[in-house]
């Protein structure tokens, strides 16, 4: 069975297909762009939705911890307190830096005045360097968010590291945090997503 992945490049869907080449799964991408009447799947129009043979899932978050739980990956532990830990990092990517990095695109499609547009993006980028500054933080006590071995909240924050490089600002990224996003982006599974989506990866520049 291929699941379907509808996607949009280099969004937040990169992070999900990112995951299913890690666990070396077949997935059919479709452009949510180029899908005709996309919102009678997802309403709001917004990217990933997963199809799994006729079950269709909207938010990353969801349809990792499906695919995560259907495969038994490693990815997500069954000791539960190393479980939760996976979780929690999972819900932090997906609820709190993609939600903080929406603020962003949100100013500058919606807002005319430029100079309000500017003053409002640095100030949301300084609230993003104070998310990523706690993250490198926590990062000086092992290699990956949740242990010793990479998550797919690991590859969520990865995809959401580049998203920096589509504003006028440079959102200043810890050594620690570096250092992750290098070797996430650096992985095959990754590095295939952001070919087959043709996604330029400049987190790491």
């Amino acid at each position: 069975m291929t699941y379907k992945l509808y996607y949009s490049p280099g969004a937040c869907s990169m992070g999900v297909h990112a995951v299913l080449n890690e666990l070396n799964l077949p997935v059919e991408l479709i452009k949510a762009a180029d899908t005709p009447n996309f919102e009678t799947l997802s309403p709001p129009k917004t990217v990933p939705v997963l199809d799994d043979d006729g079950l269709i899932i909207r938010e990353g978050a969801a349809m990792i911890l499906h695919i995560l739980e259907k495969h038994n990956s490693e990815m997500l532990p069954q000791a539960s307190e190393e479980r939760t830990k996976v979780i929690e990092w999972l819900m932090i990517a997906n609820a709190t830096i993609h939600v903080a990095y929406s603020k962003l695109f949100y100013v500058a499609k919606n807002i005319e005045d430029e100079d309000l547009k500017l003053s409002l993006l640095n100030k949301q980028a300084k609230v993003i360097e104070g998310l990523w500054k706690s993250i490198d933080e926590h990062l000086k006590n092992s290699d990956y968010v949740a242990g010793d071995k990479p998550t797919a909240a690991d590859f969520l924050l990865t995809t959401y590291a580049n998203w920096g490089s589509f504003f006028p600002m440079q959102i200043q990224l810890g050594d620690n945090v570096k250092k992750l996003i290098t070797n996430i982006s650096s992985r095959p599974s990754f590095q295939k997503a952001l070919q087959v989506e043709e996604v330029d990866y400049k987190a790491t520049a």
